[in-house]
């Protein structure tokens, strides 16, 4: 069952109810306008009047036929008026967000008798809405603190006094299906004037419209319909910092089946990785993200209503995922205790439970640039397959499952199979967590192109048999066991050359470290494991601990 928790950012649910109500009001305020006219009743203008003179609906070409209760119009505008606007922000009565509709082409079928009208309800079959151009001015946050220290959620926005204006006299507003096609959304910052939100091709139906009374609480009804099918050719959501663009194409929502699914989606640094370290003083990564696919599988739609995402499965495919960081810029001092993925999930706005999320035929690559080697090297983990299971941070899903899995298969480098468990406690303020991790045979000299701007060695000669690493961690430490078995390694030490840009070998420490390497595990029948109680940098993320922890015992065991 489905939770009730504060939601701070639920802007859809409020763009798409606002959307929903005024063109609903337009649309029918067009249509009792004219019948009034008919016989010959004075009406007051029912837009200006129920908006307190703030928005004015114009339209032209006005086509009504009687026979069938069809309508038509073009050019239909509900604009607001500017010096209205204004005495409204005097007063401090002025809406949040204002509206601007321009509908080029209307058309209502199935419209009801007069008789329907004098007992104020209003009904139609179709409302088909053709290349809107929708522009919402929006103010602070509906699901931000008011002033009074209440907040607002969906279900009072619904019992609000803007919801009741909206319908004003009328007892009831229903329609078959409201079809919005090929529209324009465009949500702008009142004050700053920058785009929150851009949509194209965006097209929506609502099912089963009814606005009264009775339905105002069905908790079975989301945005006063009983079905919605959402598509959006293009979906861009800018950063507020302007360092990377965020889109979405071919997104589809339909409710009766419980589905959403995405064609791509990408986080696109504005920035390339030279002109980024240079804009930030302190080191910073870089992410570049592309998902071929996304699909979430049974949305449990009343939890929607309470925006909150219930689903059976999130699954994405073909999915890449770039890192980079510049290490020769200085660190910074940031405090990463608790940014585990395990806390960080409880600090999201919206209450999620998933029961699996699924990564298919993905690459995954960390980027690192040395200071002293003036290079880069990657870590690329090729053909990856990961589940993670019971993803929430609704208490009484955790209650249940207190364990967040992740279950992760890929190809290391593209030259050895890499296998990784990890469990996590939801919530635990520790930050316990536990990985286990095999890595199968590769050829040492195959991990050059990593060591060598990396780490400024390079491997001669060698075999890994195979790696198995088990972490014991908290948030400030990590308790290593390490087993490694490898034949004959040989490894050289190196230095840049600036100048020429070329690797040199430091042949004294190189001899050393010949001295002391034990070229082979296990030696003499007997097989070295390494043990480590490693300290976490707090400033640094959970995957320095597993690389530095890592690497900490492979130097155990082999040195």
């Amino acid at each position: 069952m489905a939770e009730k928790r504060a939601f701070h950012r639920s802007g859809i649910f409020y763009v798409l109810s606002g959307i929903l109500l005024i063109i609903l009001t337009a649309v029918f305020f067009i249509w009792r306008n004219y019948k009034y006219k008919l016989v010959n009743r004075k009406l007051d203008n029912l837009v200006t009047g129920k908006s307190k003179g703030l928005y004015q609906l114009n339209y032209k070409h006005l086509i009504i036929d009687e026979a069938s209760g069809n309508i038509s119009a073009e050019e239909v505008e509900l604009l607001p008026d500017s010096l209205v606007y204004k005495s409204l922000v005097d007063l401090k009565t002025a809406p949040e967000s204002l509206f601007y509709i321009r509908i080029p082409k209307l058309l209502i079928t199935g419209v009801k008798t007069p008789k329907a009208l004098l007992n104020k309800e209003i009904s139609a079959h179709i409302i088909r809405i053709q290349n809107a151009e929708i522009e919402i001015r929006m103010g602070k946050s509906k699901g931000e603190k008011q002033t009074d220290g209440k907040q607002t959620d969906f279900k009072n926005f619904l019992a609000s006094e803007q919801y009741l204006q909206l319908l004003g006299k009328l007892k009831s507003i229903t329609a078959d299906s409201l079809v919005l096609e090929n529209a324009s959304l465009t949500l702008v910052d009142k004050e700053s004037k920058n785009i929150r939100c851009k949509a194209k091709g965006l097209s929506i139906r609502f099912a089963g419209i009814a606005i009264d009374s009775s339905t105002q609480n069905d908790s079975s009804r989301m945005l006063f319909s009983n079905d919605q099918a959402i598509h959006c050719n293009q979906l861009e959501l800018p950063a507020k910092n302007k360092v990377y663009d965020f889109k979405i194409t071919g997104l589809d929502y339909n409710s009766q089946s419980g589905t959403l699914h995405t064609d791509q989606i990408r986080l696109i640094p504005s920035l390339s990785e030279t002109a980024f370290v240079k804009a930030n003083k302190y080191s910073k990564d870089r992410f570049n993200i592309a998902i071929g696919s996304l699909d979430i599988i049974h949305i449990k739609r009343q939890a929607l209503l309470h925006q909150q995402l219930v689903a059976d499965s999130l699954q994405i495919t073909d999915a890449y995922f770039h890192d980079f960081m510049d290490k020769s810029s200085p660190h910074d001092s940031v405090d990463r205790t608790h940014d585990y993925p395990q806390e960080s999930i409880m600090r999201l706005s919206l209450p999620v439970y998933v029961k699996k999320i699924i990564l298919r035929e993905s690459y995954i690559e960390y980027k690192e640039k040395n200071d002293e080697s003036d290079s880069s090297g990657k870590v690329a983990f090729f053909n990856v397959r990961a589940v993670f299971s019971n993803v929430t941070n609704m208490p009484d899903s955790i209650r249940k499952n207190s364990q967040l899995r992740l279950h992760f298969e890929a190809s290391f480098l593209n030259v050895s199979p890499f296998t990784a468990d990890i469990s996590m406690r939801i919530n635990d303020r520790k930050g316990n967590f536990q990985m286990d991790a095999k890595l199968g045979e590769i050829n040492a000299v195959a991990l050059n192109p990593l060591l060598k701007p990396m780490a400024l060695a390079e491997m001669n000669k060698g075999k890994i048999s195979w790696l198995q690493y088990h972490l014991d961690a908290t948030n400030t430490r990590g308790k290593v066991k390490l087993v490694l078995k490898y034949d004959e390694l040989s490894i050289k030490l190196l230095k840049k050359d600036k100048d020429k840009n070329k690797y040199k070998t430091k042949f004294l420490p190189t001899l050393a470290t010949g001295i002391l390497l034990k070229g082979s595990n296990p030696q003499n029948g007997k097989m070295r494991i390494g043990n480590i109680d490693y300290a976490r940098d707090i400033h640094s993320s959970v995957f320095v601990l597993m690389w530095k922890s890592l690497f900490a015992g492979i130097k155990q065991v082999a040195l």
